[in-house]
This record gives C-alpha cells, structure tokens and sequence, in this order.
C-alpha cells in the first residue's frame, strides 16, 4: 500500500502471541500510540519507541522492564479483510477500533510511514474523493461504515454487533464492464463473480451501502 493512507498496522510477531497484541505494538511503532495498562511518562515512552524503531529493544522486553501488559479492553474488533485472490501479494488483516488515550499525542514514524493526518471519516471521504487523501478500499468502506455511527460511543456498540457475526470480506472483480469494480461479500453480483470469499446473505449488520468500489483512474470510489 505505497503511497496510499492507511491505518497504522503490520505482520504479526511469532512473540506477539495474536492480531490484538499485534495492533498494540504496530501501533506503538508506527503512531506512537500505547494501548496499555497503565500510562508512561511521555519521555519515557518517546525513548523506548525509540529504541524499539532501532532495533535495539523488542516489544516483550518494553513490556517485561515497564511492568506493563497490553490493555485489550481498548480494541474493539471491528472489521476482517482478506486480499483479493487474482492479487500475487496478499493479506488476511484484522482491524481493530480504539479511542486515543487524552495524554497521547500520534506521530508517524518516518521509517515505514512518512505522513499522517487526523481527520473525520466524513473529511477522509471527501479528500479521498478530490484526490488529496489516497485511500485503499478497506479503508474507504470503513470510513462510510464509521460516518455511519456518528460517534465514538456508537461506534463501539456496532463493533460489539458485529463481532458476534464475523465475517471475512474478500472482494471480487465484477465481469466485464469498463474499468475496474471490486465487490464486497452482500453486493447482488458477489456469488456469480469468480475469486475467493464467502456471500453475505441480506439482512447481515454488513450487508449495507456501498457494497462495490470502482477505480477512477485517481481513486476508489463506491459505486
């Protein structure tokens, strides 16, 4: 995803244990951003990223030295995508929901992330749209879905809804027609395209607008 915006993530660490011990430590390494137990004096954590940027510390060693654990009750389960299968690199990627803690400030790392912006889901979609905010389309439909809730609060009781129905969304490429469209699991053309993924039947928590993503030429745009 080079030289696009996306939410801070990565592989996950044999010494991680799982997705959300994962998010925690992408999080840290590349927004600056600790989901723990308890806080750290700004210094403090300002060096230990530091040195974990530099490949002199690991996260375990962070936790081990500090005392700390990472706080999972922060991470809300909020979506699972899949790459398409005609795509040669792929992923399985879990994205979580968490509310910025008040004494955290984000900065991106300048090693694999190079810019950040902090915006409204609604500001993302638009910029996304006039070109200045690239986005892939994991990151457009969650924008829409996330403009949806409205709020924070709201937005962690529909992660809590959706988790109890769990669904892994691998988009595929509609037939013919000019362009490119990628259709997500509920669209009405999803089980006669051909790729990998499971159709989501009507009336899933899912299965609402947009449910396919074109390529403009410039951008992704729902369709």
């Amino acid at each position: 995803m080079s030289n696009a915006f996306v939410f801070p993530g990565g592989k996950v660490d044999p010494s991680d244990g799982g997705a959300e011990v994962a998010a925690v430590r992408e999080l840290f390494e590349e927004a600056g951003v600790l989901l723990c137990d308890r806080a750290l004096a700004a210094p403090k954590q300002a060096e230990w990223r530091r040195r974990l940027l530099a490949g002199e510390v690991d996260f375990p060693r962070l936790l081990a030295e500090e005392g700390l654990a990472p706080d999972r009750s922060r991470l809300h389960g909020w979506s699972r995508w899949i790459t398409p299968s005609f795509e040669p690199k792929r992923f399985d990627a879990e994205f979580f929901l968490a509310e910025l803690p008040g004494e955290q400030v984000p900065s991106f790392d300048r090693k694999e992330t190079v810019e950040e912006v902090w915006v409204t889901p609604e500001e993302a979609l638009a910029r996304q749209i006039a070109g200045s905010l690239p986005l892939p389309p994991p990151q457009v439909r969650t924008f829409h879905e996330l403009a949806a809730a409205g709020t924070l609060d709201e937005a962690v009781r529909v992660a809590a809804e959706r988790r109890k129905q769990p669904v892994a969304i691998c988009p595929r490429p509609r037939p013919g027609g000019p362009g490119l469209t990628m259709l997500l699991p509920w669209d009405p053309e999803y089980a006669s395209a051909e790729g990998e993924g499971e159709p989501v039947a009507p009336g899933h928590i899912l299965a609402v607008p947009p449910s396919r993503l074109s390529w403009t030429g410039t951008a992704w745009d729902v369709a």
